[in-house]
């Protein structure tokens, strides 16, 4: 195959991966914010469901997203920061752009997320692929 047609694969994944992590973090935060009201979580608690949110979107989002098996943990990497950028475009729309909050914890969070579910992502049986008898 061609380099450029893996490039476009590869770049394919990537996004798809982010569309997928993004599409989930925003429901995951609207769920956390019913939460948040219900139960009146303080400050802390509050940081850590915004790590497990960004984590769980990332892991989820690469492993559903990557379609080719190769190259798991640059892409994952680079899915994670493709992720962290557009959330924080997003999230700066949604809030009129009066406060565009970049936390370099928090892209370094997704990366790392974004190259461990990328292994994993890049090893796991496909769906309708042959196995080996053996």
């Amino acid at each position: 195959m061609k380099n450029s047609e893996l490039i476009k694969k590869d770049a394919a994944d990537i996004l798809r991966a982010s569309l997928i992590a993004l599409i989930l973090s925003l429901l995951l935060v609207l769920l956390f914010a019913l939460i948040v009201r219900w139960a009146a979580l303080d400050g802390a608690a509050l940081t850590v469901g915004n790590y497990v949110i960004k984590a769980l979107a990332v892991l989820v989002g690469v492993c559903i997203g990557f379609k080719h098996p190769a190259g798991g943990a640059v892409k994952g990497g680079v899915t994670g920061l493709v992720y962290t950028l557009l959330t924080v475009f997003v999230f700066a729309v949604a809030d009129g752009f009066r406060s565009a909050n970049f936390n370099f914890a928090d892209l370094l969070t997704t990366v790392v997320t974004g190259v461990i579910a990328g292994v994993i992502a890049v090893n796991l049986p496909r769906r309708g692929a042959k196995r080996g008898r053996g």
